[in-house]
């Protein structure tokens, strides 16, 4: 050890010399010359050269060893060890132009690093970083809020277990991409599909964090294209069927049956009810097509709804006699006048109540409660959005409950619950969706209640503009 550094400090000695002769390479020259054509002699020139070397060793050895600080320095930044920055001499020389531009760069470099951090930790897609290891080292809030608080220092397999992330990873890890996109599946509390990216990094990040994972969430996109998906094919099914049935009759009439008076009669009337039914369904889509993709025009109608909903019950109620069951109008408080539109308020009623009337138990009351509350429901987020008050207008039924699964759904287009009653029972599968849509345009909500003891409620609330 002791050897070691004295071999060092002869080292540093023999190269400060050798530095210094260096720098006084054309004052040597410049005295040879001046001896060897006797304008100085030798003792002078020694005299000199003793001089300027004392004062040239002094003014190298003060920049050399500034440039040393410096140097080491910028070893210790780029081994990403972040140490106190250098007291740089500020003497007779002054600072060193370089150090204070660099300083400067740095400063900015260090002010821009803190805001692509701040960049990155409130991006609204989930962004993780993960070290050679696989263990991650960063990750900014959204990523927080889908996969927990604690996500540091665990595992990222312990976070996405997904065949399609794990292969994508390796791919990565093993050297054999760069890249990696790929549609990833979470399920915690509910389930969630990312459009995935993993990267590998150009060099190590201060954090030691070698690789960056960017999940996209594009679960309503995967939705609405099934959804879409689901509604062509649904309509193409339900505007099929009744089509073959009308040409099985066209042909039967044309064929065996052309001159058959009664199965004339017979096949006519079924030809009305399929086109009937056809009709209904057209009008059914143009109408939400024409709700969905106009914009949202002020309510003005002023609707005096206790008398809205009884024209809507005394056009039902021969249908409710029909179905023996009874209609009950049932008004709790004196109820203000609502701004809206009368027209597509009494298509949601209609529907809401010929659905009781379909589907409700026979030999029993479908009662239509109206009242006044002081705000939309506790459940809803209008709850905590909206505080102006509501009418509620519910409408009650007894039969068959709808299961938890089929609430969550019954408002999907073409949507109806797999039942005996519901099979046996005609309709497009779209007065629901329609229904939603015109409550949505009214600033408004339905949720629904089911139970085997309670029976099924639709409740639609409205608020009360003041």
């Amino acid at each position: 050890m002791i050897k070691k550094k004295a071999q060092k400090i002869i080292f540093g000695i023999f190269r400060f010399f050798a530095r210094t002769v260096v720098l006084m390479l054309p004052i040597i020259l410049l005295l040879i010359l001046l001896v060897f054509t006797e304008r100085i002699t030798w003792v002078t020139a020694c005299l000199i050269f003793c001089g300027v070397f004392i004062a040239t060793a002094l003014i190298a050895g003060f920049v050399f060893h500034e440039s040393e600080k410096f140097t080491a320095y910028l070893r210790s930044l780029a081994q990403g060890r972040e140490i106190e920055t250098p007291r740089f001499h500020k003497g007779i020389f002054g600072s060193f132009r370089m150090v204070d531009a660099f300083l400067a760069v740095k400063n900015l470099w260090s002010a821009q690093t803190m805001s692509d951090a701040s960049i990155l930790d409130n991006l609204p897609d989930p962004l993780l970083m993960v070290n050679e290891g696989g263990v991650i080292v960063f990750a900014n809030q959204s990523a927080g809020m889908f996969f927990g608080e604690n996500l540091l220092r665990q595992p990222i397999g312990d976070i996405l277990s997904d065949d399609n992330f794990t292969q994508a990873f390796h791919q990565i890890t093993a050297g054999k991409s760069k890249r990696e996109w790929f549609e990833l599946n979470y399920t915690e509390t509910q389930a969630y599909t990312f459009q995935a990216r993993i990267e590998q990094l150009p060099a190590p990040a201060k954090n030691g964090a070698t690789i960056v994972i960017v999940l996209h969430d594009i679960t309503q996109l995967k939705l609405f294209k099934q959804q879409q998906a689901d509604f062509f094919a649904n309509a193409s099914h339900e505007l099929k069927t009744p089509l073959s049935i009308i040409s099985g009759f066209i042909e039967t009439l044309q064929g065996p049956a052309k001159d058959d008076e009664t199965a004339r009669e017979k096949f006519l009337g079924l030809m009305a009810e399929q086109t009937h039914r056809m009709t209904e369904l057209v009008q059914n889509l143009l109408a939400l097509s024409r709700l969905q993709m106009e914009q949202k025009a002020p309510q003005t109608d002023v609707i005096l709804l206790p008398t809205l909903l009884k024209g809507v019950i005394d056009g039902l109620t021969l249908k409710a006699k029909h179905n023996q069951k009874e209609l009950k109008l049932n008004l709790v408080h004196d109820i203000p006048r609502l701004k809206g539109n009368q027209t597509q308020l009494v298509q949601v009623f209609q529907n809401l109540i010929d659905n009781a009337i379909k589907y409700g138990a026979p030999q029993t009351v479908i009662t239509i409660t109206v009242q006044l509350c002081n705000g939309f429901p506790q459940t809803s987020d209008k709850y905590y959005t909206d505080l102006r008050q509501v009418v509620l207008v519910r409408v009650h039924n007894m039969g068959n409950p709808i299961a938890p699964r089929d609430i969550t759904r019954l408002f999907e287009r073409f949507y109806r619950v797999d039942t005996f009653r519901t099979k046996s029972t005609e309709g497009t599968g779209l007065g629901l969706s329609i229904a939603q849509q015109i409550i949505t345009e009214h600033d408004g909500m339905i949720d629904i209640q089911s139970s085997p003891a309670k029976g099924t409620s639709f409740n639609v609330y409205l608020p009360i503009d003041l």
